[in-house]
């Protein structure tokens, strides 16, 4: 599948099967000749396809500077921004997943490179997103805006093999944009803030068809095919957006909360922004909430509040901190302001 989308996003996204042996075939359709690529990766991704690639440039006369990304924090991303000016490449690829990609993108954002997204795992919505998170120095997670990927491909036979947990972490991910887009049309109705109506209903658009999807099994081809679309849209309606709204609401505002107040290496965001989509949704009587516990319950997804490391009365705290968290974003948080007795409520009666 290709699909070309303007220049706030990503030029093309190709998704199918056997696409990271064909990285130069598809670079051609594209048009675009390159002497020289910096191919950015993690230990595991090099074994796994990183050298392959790096082979088939080299016997293309391509120069490849290979370097390992083990990390996704600010140390990072300057070292690579270092690399990339000590000899500047005309690509820069990122393959990998999340930390790998979001480190790859702000450094050749930052210099101002073309960068291809080449995700082997579909664990959030970075893929094609405007957006990197990377941790400060102080190791907490901050959202920076960036320019978008160049291009993204996804290799369904790559993704395929990805752990399910995180496989499922993407699924949280995108579900979670029901509760954001529904936190930027109730602050659009209290005429706090404006975020365009197609990059909403493009926000909403993927999650909603990823809930019909009758095949629950994760791996399956038609189903990573759609999650794959989804991601890719999420991304594109930040783009379009200029901002992260259409997929940052009161629920990525608690999991930002979580990471200062309780934070623990196990957990992952999309599994972090998933649950929490589900209190938010609960709290905005949102439409899509019943249809989201059915499929969560189908896929085994998890939504206990323990799953986390959290009791209910951290919780508490951490529900009230998050409104702190980017308090020039409205969501149904400001609009609740809800007590400790309401939350504790809300958790009872969603058995979290």
């Amino acid at each position: 599948m290709a699909a070309r989308i303007n220049n706030r996003a990503p030029r093309f996204l190709e998704v199918g099967n056997d696409l990271v042996p064909n990285l130069i075939e598809i670079l051609q359709t594209q048009h675009y000749a390159t002497r020289r690529v910096l191919l950015l990766g993690d230990k595991k991704t090099f074994a796994i396809g990183g050298d392959a690639i790096a082979r088939n440039f080299q016997k293309h006369k391509i120069q490849i500077c290979r370097a390992v990304v083990d990390a996704c924090d600010e140390a990072m991303v300057e070292r690579i921004t270092a690399l990339i000016k000590r000899r500047p490449p005309d690509l820069v690829i990122g393959f990998g997943g999340g930390k790998v990609l979001d480190a790859s993108k702000l450094a050749a954002g930052r210099a101002r490179i073309k960068y291809l997204s080449v995700p082997t795992i579909l664990s959030n919505d970075g893929i094609a997103s405007p957006v990197s998170v990377i941790k400060d120095r102080n190791g907490i997670p901050v959202s920076h805006l960036t320019r978008p990927p160049w291009g993204v491909i996804v290799d369904i036979k790559v993704v395929q093999k990805a752990p399910l947990r995180h496989l499922r972490a993407g699924i949280g991910d995108l579900i979670s944009n029901l509760s954001a887009v529904h936190d930027a049309r109730l602050a659009k109705d209290r005429k706090i803030g404006y975020v365009d109506d197609y990059a909403l209903s493009l926000a909403e658009a993927g999650p909603a068809r990823l809930l019909d999807q009758k095949c629950t099994r994760i791996k399956n081809p038609d189903f990573l095919m759609r999650l794959t679309e989804g991601l890719a849209q999420s991304g594109l309606a930040m783009g379009i957006a200029g901002s992260s709204q259409p997929a940052s609401g009161s629920e990525h505002k608690i999991s930002h909360s979580l990471d200062q107040l309780a934070p623990r290496d196990r957990n992952l965001h999309g599994e972090q922004v998933g649950i929490a989509a589900v209190f938010t949704m609960a709290i905005q009587e949102n439409r899509y909430l019943t249809k989201v516990r059915s499929f969560y319950r189908r896929i085994d997804f998890p939504v206990k509040l323990r799953y986390l490391g959290l009791t209910p009365e951290i919780f508490c705290r951490i529900v009230a901190y998050a409104l702190r968290i980017r308090p020039d974003r409205y969501t149904i948080l400001e609009e609740r302001k809800l007590k400790d007795r309401e939350i504790l409520q809300t958790i009872k009666e969603l058995k979290m």
